[in-house]
């Protein structure tokens, strides 16, 4: 090292010298740079590019649910030509017209003897839903009786309550709780909970 260092003194003059080692010295600090600059990039980028996530899958929309069976004959002829059941205020007592209709039904349902019928008691929105209820429940048990007397098996018929639930008129007038004061027929064949009817 010590002649390699006399000889470049000797081959080469100062100012020669001088601009070696300045050009050395500029060298060494652009390698420095791009060594700094290279190594914040990497730990910026975490070593290589993120993986591009991967597209959702497209799920196709559920097939729309089939339509509704068609009623069977008979069940709409007995749907079309029942009659709905009215009441007086807070009674489930039958009047002469009620009768009378319910005289029509269980002449039409002996024609028919594969229908069998749910008979729905319903009352208007006056008084609680509980007391409502039990009022809908006394109207279908009296039409119920009522059909019984006049030879429809029970096993044809089904009561169910409704209460103030399923108006008929939404206003508060008498003459829409008038209304709502009744007895609706839903009619089916075989099984009363099958329904595939309604008078109203």
């Amino acid at each position: 090292m010590v002649i390699l260092a006399g000889s470049f003194q000797t081959l080469f003059p100062k100012t020669v010298r001088a601009a070696i080692d300045k050009s050395w010295r500029i060298l060494m600090f652009r390698y420095v740079l791009a060594f700094v600059a290279a190594s914040f990039l990497f730990s910026v980028g975490g070593g290589c590019a993120k993986p591009t996530p991967p597209a959702p899958a497209v799920v196709a929309p559920p097939p729309p649910p089939p339509p509704a069976a068609e009623p069977p004959p008979a069940v709409r002829e007995v749907a079309k030509n029942f009659s709905r059941v009215q009441f007086r205020y807070d009674s489930a007592r039958l009047t002469s017209e009620s009768k009378s209709a319910l005289v029509e039904n269980s002449s039409i349902m002996k024609g028919a003897p594969e229908v069998k019928i749910v008979i729905q008691g319903h009352a208007d929105e006056r008084g609680t839903t509980d007391y409502n209820l039990a009022l809908g429940q006394r109207r279908g048990d009296a039409v119920y009786r009522y059909m019984k007397s006049q030879g429809i098996a029970g096993s044809r018929m089904r009561v169910v309550s409704y209460g103030e639930e399923q108006a008929l008129d939404s206003s508060h007038t008498e003459s829409a709780w008038s209304r709502n004061r009744r007895c609706e027929f839903q009619v089916s064949e075989g099984d009363p909970r099958k329904v595939k009817g309604t008078t109203r």
